[in-house]
């Protein structure tokens, strides 16, 4: 298993860069104080942890219940369901005027949440002579090297030289929405191929799943409409990269990464529809 995720080595590299830059400007506009805040709200990290721990087994256990999906397609929606902390919800939930903090001090907590509980499930869902593929080692190295150091260079800068911090914010956040931009054009035939594949009652219980996650992290969001807004992206963008890793090359066939690239095809049109959605109501 030579990537975690399903493109090319283009593309992967793209990702890497759009993750790393992204949190780099978040520590950079976050100051430690502000993560600080952010932890010690309870309230918010006890609706943050029904949102994206307890809420989407539920969900996926309904819809798979209701609807006649295969095995595979099921194991998949239910590993979803336990890997929280995806990294294109930073591309979404920074879109929220003034909520950068909360979308990286979410994406950092989820992100280590993730790392613990979809491993956990795969050893229950998978095949047991898959469970012997999953790599924790690798896991815990990428989100380390993608998340956690980008974003204490950031934090870094901001603390020893704050005017650098400013200069190189906007410049660095562009590098980082441009390369999230062109992964998603170099994926888009490998995703649409994927997406005809799928039988359509996984298609519906995916869609369904997705609108329901957003719904769950908009209602949790608390009584701000910009926070509801970081939530909700938070929420329904689950960490397909991660799941990926789990069933690629563990899971014979690639029936159960096929089904991971269909669910990215719905994720992303669904939630740049949302998030243009909000820029407009903000702007009223």
């Amino acid at each position: 298993m030579e990537t975690s995720v399903p493109f090319d080595t283009t593309a992967e590299l793209l990702i890497y860069a759009f993750v790393s830059l992204a949190m780099l400007c978040i520590g950079m506009n976050a100051s430690l104080r502000d993560f600080g805040v952010l932890l010690l709200d309870h309230g918010r990290t006890a609706r943050t942890l029904v949102a994206n721990i307890v809420i989407p087994p539920i969900v996926a256990f309904l819809l798979i219940s209701l609807l006649p999906m295969n095995e595979t397609s099921a194991a998949v929606l239910f590993l979803l369901a336990f890997a929280p902390g995806g990294i294109n919800a930073l591309q979404f939930s920074t879109k929220a005027p003034g909520q950068m903090a909360l979308a990286g001090e979410l994406l950092f907590l989820l992100s280590l949440l993730g790392l613990i509980t979809a491993p956990v499930a795969a050893q229950v869902i998978l095949a047991s002579e898959a469970r012997a593929g999953v790599p924790g080692g690798e896991l815990m190295l990428r989100a380390i090297g993608l998340v956690a150091v980008p974003l204490a260079i950031g934090a870094a800068i901001r603390l020893r030289a704050s005017n650098l911090a400013e200069t190189l914010y906007k410049p660095a956040m562009l590098v980082s929405t441009l390369s999230f931009v062109a992964a998603v054009l170099l994926s888009l035939s490998v995703r649409q191929d994927a997406l005809a594949t799928i039988e359509p009652a996984t298609l519906v219980a995916m869609t369904v799943f997705i609108l329901a996650l957003m719904a769950a992290g908009w209602v949790l969001g608390g009584p701000n409409p910009k926070q509801r807004q970081v939530l909700a992206a938070a929420t329904n963008l689950r960490n397909v990269g991660l799941v990926y890793v789990l069933v690629d090359g563990c899971c014979e066939g690639g029936g159960h990464s096929v089904v991971v690239l269909a669910f990215i095809a719905l994720m992303v049109p669904a939630n740049l529809l949302f998030t243009a959605i909000c820029a407009k109501l903000s702007r009223r």
